[in-house]
């Protein structure tokens, strides 16, 4: 009847769909997982430049103290004693780093999290739909209905731009880490990331 060929047509159309989505999502989830943990793992590298090294500081102090127990002997005679390192201070730079790659993380384990939303919202849509024809082509309305009100197909084509912030936040940081390091390999790994940029922009426009 004409249930039956609506709900057999509408099926392998939600079917092609459906898959295709979660190929999508699949590919975002994998690819958020793996940049997050090496996101992570700089992050964990930079982050001690935001904070006072324990042991340096306990150094500092001792050397404080040795110079002005120095200073106040009679017996210290012309010598000067060992040089106290200056006082900790986070610099400019440390901290935008850990600004871009933290920020960057929080958008790529964000972009994780509602892809794994967007998956149970994708397999709910086909699970469970009722054999009886015309039933089941109410239930598979209201969910498409449910689908297009919480503006999934939008969320989904969106996620992938999340992760190109996520990425393009980490080589900025990355560029400033190396460039503190060596200034000829920040160079180096500025160059490389304008042209990633720019075939990236070439390649939305055309």
């Amino acid at each position: 009847d004409m249930w039956s060929m609506y709900v057999e047509h509408t099926l392998e159309e939600d079917k092609e769909m459906v898959e295709a989505w979660k190929d999508d999502l699949d590919s975002i989830l994998i690819f958020a997982a793996l940049f997050s943990a090496v996101v992570t793992t700089f992050v964990v590298e930079s982050s001690h430049n935001l904070k006072v090294d324990d042991s340096a500081e306990l150094l500092r102090a001792i050397l404080l103290e040795m110079k002005a127990a120095r200073n106040g002997s009679e017996s210290a005679g012309s010598g000067s004693g060992p040089p106290v390192p200056p006082a900790f201070k986070v610099t400019g730079s440390a901290v935008r780093v850990n600004a871009y790659w933290f920020s960057s993380l929080v958008i790529s384990l964000a972009a994780a999290l509602i892809t794994i939303l967007a998956k149970q919202w994708v397999n709910y849509l086909l699970a469970g739909l009722s054999p009886v024809p015309n039933m089941g082509a109410r239930r598979r309305q209201y969910r498409i209905d449910g689908m297009h009100k919480w503006k999934l197909p939008t969320v989904i084509s969106i996620l992938p731009i999340f992760l190109h912030v996520s990425l393009l936040l980490f080589f900025v940081g990355l560029v400033e880490f190396v460039w503190d390091l060596n200034e000829l390999v920040g160079n180096i790994a500025a160059a490389l990331v304008a042209t990633t940029s720019i075939l990236y922009i070439t390649s939305n426009v055309m």
